[in-house]
């Protein structure tokens, strides 16, 4: 009998800012003692595309470990000098980690850490010249900055999500990356919706409910 062998696809990397057209991403706080092998901290991100903003349908996303920049740079110095990375890509991790030093220095930064993104299930595989870069102050604003093949995106926008608790499994923070307005356009199909479901109800007719949005309150600041 003749057995055919399945290869499991790799995961993607991160797709091209030309199909980029909303970003969310989720910072974690697993707390001080995360247990071994696993970060403090944690950002998911998820990309979307196709033009419809369905925050339960990311067309990509991935979950990065946030690290001391050091060892970032330690990974991208060893993979330059075996010819897995060129210069020009080296330079983008270089310029990073100054930056993330220089932030680390200050007084009023609570970390500043750098994360690969890559493929866990793949034994740990690492995209070259994919990576983040996540700064969070003392009580204050948090800035997130993906690098992608030598293209950026990010947020200086992150929110406080009251349902956090120290322990728990969900997010501390969240925020956008929304240059289309794909989040006001949603809201604005969400409440005509609504406004349909009620009229219907009026004349007694039934209409399934408007998906719930996990973005509620995304419009205030967040209570640093």
């Amino acid at each position: 009998m003749i057995t055919q062998n399945k290869t499991k696809l790799l995961l993607s990397r991160c797709p091209r800012l030309e199909v980029i057209q909303c970003a969310q991403f989720q910072l974690f706080d697993n707390g001080p003692n995360p247990g071994k092998g696993k970060s403090q901290h944690n950002l998911k991100i998820e990309i979307y595309a196709g033009g419809r903003l369905d925050l339960f349908r990311p067309y990509w996303a991935r979950t990065v470990p946030l690290i001391a920049p050091k060892k970032v740079m330690e990974w991208a110095n060893e993979e330059r000098a075996t010819g897995g990375m060129n210069d020009e890509t080296h330079g983008y991790y270089v310029r990073t980690f100054e930056i993330a030093t220089d932030y680390a220095q200050e007084d009023n930064i609570e970390f500043a850490k750098m994360g690969h993104i890559g493929a866990k299930s793949e034994n740990n595989l690492r995209y070259a010249g994919q990576f983040v870069l996540v700064v969070k102050e003392k009580n204050g604003p948090i800035q997130c900055v993906v690098y992608a093949d030598g293209e950026m995106f990010g947020t200086e926008v992150f929110l406080y999500d009251k349902f956090w608790r120290p322990g728990g499994k969900r997010r501390k923070f969240f925020g956008l990356y929304d240059p289309n307005n794909m989040y006001a356009r949603m809201k604005q199909e969400q409440e005509m919706e609504a406004k349909a479901v009620a009229q219907s109800a009026a004349r007694g007719s039934n209409i399934p409910p408007v998906p719930t949005d996990q973005f509620t309150g995304y419009g205030a600041r967040s209570p640093f």
